[in-house]
């Protein structure tokens, strides 16, 4: 039996806009990255044996507030990177180096970014950036020398919420998902200085939030989506094809989900991490092609919005949840019974 037990609680002076798990020391312990309302981004180490479990390593502040955020080696030097579209309109790129972050370069966007994805779309030692904004537009960047260079730019229809890399087996590079609020999720790649459409697939309501990860261990990433707020849909790679496997009605609006292999449960699959806007935590996973409940917990008694990652973040070899409600941080470990 899998069982969810908060392990610490962090309350922030000010709202948490997002939380990130990534290994800085690439030592196999994640850091906690938080922004804030305030404009700060702010990178912790966890430590459970002490009175205060988080410990600051590195900040900067005075920013403008976050609009989208992703993560990745964006300038080939393996160490990962921060991308963050604030709310002037600009996108930065942070580089973290001798315990410090600062901001390496910025690119002025002209409207509000919406969803960020940094992932690998030439097969090269570098990652690239996906960005959509408020007008529609989806850009993709690569990193030459000292700035970010724009590889591709299209005009889509309508603007983009979300956006995941989708890995799959054979191909060295990586294609990227995300949907719209016209009941469709979409499949790109990137090609000879243009973005494709390589799918379209139904799932009808709005699409807000994607992810992706091999859950099934085929070596290919499954997507999930929620629409509408509360319908979870699992699709994966049938004979080659994009395919519904599952579907479930949540029981309060979706804010936050996650995706991957976190944890060896009875079935040997990976789960879905799914942030309920009531605080509410529900892992998921996929038993045959339905999706099982294994548990919940909910963590706050008021919420309206709630964030989560997983990673190691304590150097233990297994996977904890970090959940953003309002000013609190909640680590939650993964237990079975």
């Amino acid at each position: 039996m899998t069982k969810l037990d908060i392990a610490a609680k962090v309350a922030f002076k000010e709202a948490i806009t997002s939380v990130e798990l990534v290994d800085l020391q690439r030592d196999g312990t994640t850091n906690i990255i938080t922004t804030t309302l305030n404009g700060d981004v702010r990178v912790y180490d966890f430590n459970r044996d002490d009175k205060k479990p988080l410990k600051e390593r590195c900040n900067i502040g005075g920013l403008p507030p976050l609009a989208a955020i992703g993560i990745g080696d964006v300038t080939g030097d393996g160490i990962p990177d921060f991308v963050m579209g604030g709310l002037d309109n600009i996108l930065r790129v942070f580089v973290y180096m001798d315990d410090s972050i600062s901001v390496k370069a910025s690119t002025p966007l002209g409207s509000l970014t919406t969803a960020i994805a940094v992932l690998n779309v030439l097969d090269d030692e570098s990652s690239e950036v996906v960005v959509s904004t408020s007008d529609g537009s989806m850009r993709c960047y690569g990193w030459y020398d000292v700035a970010l260079d724009k590889l591709a730019h299209k005009v889509l229809e309508r603007p983009v919420l979300s956006i995941r890399p989708l890995m799959t087996k054979g191909m060295p590079y990586s294609r990227f998902v995300f949907g719209d609020d016209s009941g469709y999720f979409y499949i790109y790649q990137y090609a000879d200085d243009r973005l494709h459409e390589r799918a379209k697939i139904s799932v009808g309501g709005e699409v807000g939030l994607v992810a992706t990860g091999d859950i099934t261990n085929d070596e290919n990433y499954e997507t999930l989506t929620v629409s509408d707020g509360r319908t979870l849909s699992l699709f994966g790679f049938v004979k080659g094809t994009m395919e519904k496997l599952d579907s479930i009605r949540a029981p309060s609006p979706v804010s936050s989900i996650r995706m991957g292999k976190f944890w060896d449960l009875d079935h040997q699959q990976g789960q879905m991490v799914v942030s309920h806007a009531n605080s509410t935590i529900a892992i998921l996973s996929l038993i045959g092609n339905r999706i099982n409940e294994e548990t919940t917990l909910k963590t706050t008694k008021k919420s309206t919005e709630s964030i989560v990652a997983a990673g190691d973040i304590d150097g233990d070899n297994r996977y904890e949840i970090v959940q953003a409600v309002g000013s609190n941080l909640h680590i939650i470990d993964v237990l079975e019974e």
